[in-house]
């Protein structure tokens, strides 16, 4: 009897162990994406990203009707990089939600022209938006009450509206920077 429990326990010791080491491995290979010709793609890029604080002030710059001052949130060739030993092409995703944030943008001010053409594009960029933000999960606390600085109220209602209140950020400018470096490496664009 004793013969046969202790090879049960170690049957189930070597059972738990592979059970253990599996899912490492499993955890270690989830969200691995791989080519076509199986060369191990990257799901982000090669950077720790450093954090800054961002206060939010509104109507300062990005007017709405300013397609050149938007223009400059994103770097030539719409902020793609290239990566790894054939050199593919891949969206920064920050760059696609400023594309996607310009592209509602943009139909907003077509509509309050008058125009009604259809903005299926806008439409499509509205749930990506929708993800990035929750995906973000941003949980700065933005009171419910109108915050003034220097004088200045940005509203008369009581309704929160974020601005004047930080948000810890990841450093964009750092991002930016390396898209730029990268382009420049295979003639994506000239340095700004």
């Amino acid at each position: 009897m004793f013969t046969l429990l202790l090879s049960v326990t170690v049957l189930l010791c070597i059972s738990a162990t592979l059970n253990i080491f599996t899912i490492f491995h499993l955890r270690q290979t989830a969200g691995a994406y791989t080519s076509l010709d199986n060369e191990p793609l990257p799901s982000e890029l090669p950077l720790a990203v450093g954090a800054v604080t961002l206060e939010f002030i509104f109507g300062k710059h990005y007017n709405i009707v300013n397609d050149a001052e938007w223009a400059t949130l994103i770097p030539s060739n719409h902020g793609r990089v290239r990566l790894g030993v054939d050199q593919k092409e891949f969206d920064v995703a920050m760059y696609t939600d400023l594309q996607c944030l310009d592209t509602i943008r943009a139909a907003y001010v077509s509509m309050r022209g008058g125009s009604h053409v259809a903005f299926s594009a806008a439409e499509a960029c509205l749930g990506h938006i929708r993800q990035t933000i929750l995906c973000t999960a941003d949980i700065t606390l933005e009171p419910a009450w109108v915050i003034c600085k220097d004088g200045e109220c940005p509203l008369s209602s009581a309704a929160a509206t974020g601005e004047f209140v930080d948000h810890k950020c990841r450093d964009w400018e750092q991002v930016r920077n390396y898209v730029q470096d990268n382009q420049a490496a295979w003639g994506g664009n000239s340095r700004d």
